[in-house]
C-alpha cells in the first residue's frame, strides 16, 4: 500500500514477482518511474551484460527501479540521490528486499548548489 500523496507502479519481471515502486504525487522529477528507467531495467534483465557479482552504482536513482532490478539480478548496487529523494529510495528497497539476490543501498548527497568546471 503506498503512502499518502504517492502510489505503486509495478515493474513486471521475466523471472518472478514484479517489482513494486512507490512514486509520489508531488514532488521532483526523482519521484516518479521515469520510461527510461523501465527500458533500461528491462534491457538488464535480458543478460546482454551480466550484472552477477558485479558492482553497480546509479547515480540520480530518483526510485532506484534501474538499481532494485540490478539488485535482483545478482549486483551489488549502491543507489544515490539527494537528501530529499532518501527515504522513497529507502521505503521501495524494503518493499522489495525479498527479490534482491545481490544486494542494494541507499546514498544521499546534500545539494549545496551548482558549480562550473574550471
Amino acid at each position: 500500500m503506498a503512502a499518502a500523496g504517492g502510489f505503486v507502479r509495478e515493474l513486471e519481471r521475466r523471472g518472478g514477482p514484479a517489482l513494486r515502486l512507490e512514486q509520489r504525487a508531488a514532488g521532483g522529477v526523482g519521484c516518479v518511474v521515469w520510461d527510461a528507467a523501465l527500458v533500461l531495467a528491462k534491457f538488464l534483465e535480458t543478460g546482454a551484460c551480466p550484472l552477477a557479482r558485479r558492482a553497480v552504482l546509479e547515480l540520480g536513482a530518483g526510485t532506484g527501479a534501474v538499481g532494485i532490478m540490478a539488485a535482483t539480478l545478482g549486483a551489488n548496487v549502491t543507489v544515490t540521490d539527494l537528501e530529499e529523494l532518501q527515504e522513497l529510495l529507502l521505503v521501495n528497497i524494503e518493499n522489495n528486499k525479498h527479490l534482491v539476490t545481490g544486494s542494494v543501498r541507499a546514498k544521499g548527497r546534500r545539494c549545496h548548489g551548482v558549480s562550473a568546471a574550471p
